[in-house]
């Protein structure tokens, strides 16, 4: 007995037709008939109860399939897990990010995945949320850290990491630097540094914005963190961000939203769980287990 005759098996009892499932199997029908004869003589029983139209399965026949179909998914799953063994010896891992140093240390998750699978070669790529969520769209890119959209991403999947409200941010001589609260139309003529109108991770933010009758001005576009603070400082404008990222910048003062719905998401997005690879499944695994200490 084969894997292949119960393949076949199993293709008939579904199909319920020798040509149909001749055709599924990818072989001509006399070959089909010969392999199912060869499998029922191995067996010394009879599997189906052949008409002219339509086979049926005999008591043995229903049998065997139950047993068949468990056999072939036990071989798959081997398969699968001697092709991901293989994969996690050798390989690419191509990474995307954000700045995400205050709440997720990817260099850190990087390195402990290097460790464990030093036979990966790890490619990273920094780059704005939009950027990234295309490359892991279009395939350059196995999985990426970004700045989560409030709707859903079509064709992907995301994994929600962290949520934490978003803040006015602002020089400590601003006119509201001491505020213990701000509303939206407070902002509606400040000049902001950050990612413009429409760009992942601010589409939230900017509807928030409109439902209020007012708009987010963005004179100065920076999409990477720091910068965007290191301008802030300067004077060139304000920000929205999450206070985490403002620490350790003493000229700066982080002010709450009085809009509680307006937080910020970062997620890790791969392709579906069928079109993850094997490296990145293990990278996920590793980010949510605690680093050593």
């Amino acid at each position: 007995m084969e894997l292949r005759q119960l393949e076949q098996f199993v293709a008939i009892a579904e199909e319920g037709q020798f040509t149909r499932a001749a055709a599924r199997c990818g072989i001509a029908q006399s070959a089909l008939s010969a392999s199912i004869r060869s499998l029922e003589n191995d067996l010394d029983a009879q599997l189906f109860h052949r008409t002219t139209r339509r086979v049926a399965l005999t008591e043995v026949g229903q049998a065997l399939l139950t047993e068949a179909r468990r056999t072939l998914t036990a071989a798959e799953t081997a398969r699968t897990v001697v092709r991901e063994t293989k994969a996690l010896l050798r390989g690419k891992l191509a990474v995307g990010g954000i700045p995400t140093s205050k709440l997720l240390d990817q260099p850190d998750l990087l390195r402990r995945f290097s460790v464990a699978h030093p036979g990966i070669d790890i490619n990273y790529r920094r780059d704005a949320s939009d950027a990234l969520i295309a490359g892991v769209r279009d395939g350059t890119l196995a999985l990426a850290f970004v700045s989560l959209p409030p709707q859903p991403l079509a064709g992907l999947r995301a994994i929600v990491l962290n949520t934490a409200p978003i803040v006015f941010c602002c020089r400590a001589d601003h006119r509201l630097a001491g505020r213990r609260k701000v509303t939206v139309p407070e902002l509606a003529e400040e000049s902001f540094v950050g990612a413009p109108p429409g760009s992942v991770g601010v589409e939230h933010v900017d509807r928030v914005f409109a439902a209020t009758g007012t708009r987010r001005r963005v004179t100065c576009e920076v999409y990477d963190l720091g910068t965007t603070l290191d301008f802030v400082e300067q004077g060139l404008g304000v920000t929205l961000m999450i206070e985490a990222l403002t620490a350790g910048r003493p000229d700066l003062r982080s002010i709450p939203i009085a809009d509680k719905s307006m937080v910020w998401t970062l997620g890790v997005v791969t392709p579906p769980e069928e079109k993850t690879t094997a490296a990145a499944r293990e990278l996920i695994t590793l980010l949510h287990q605690d680093p050593p200490a």
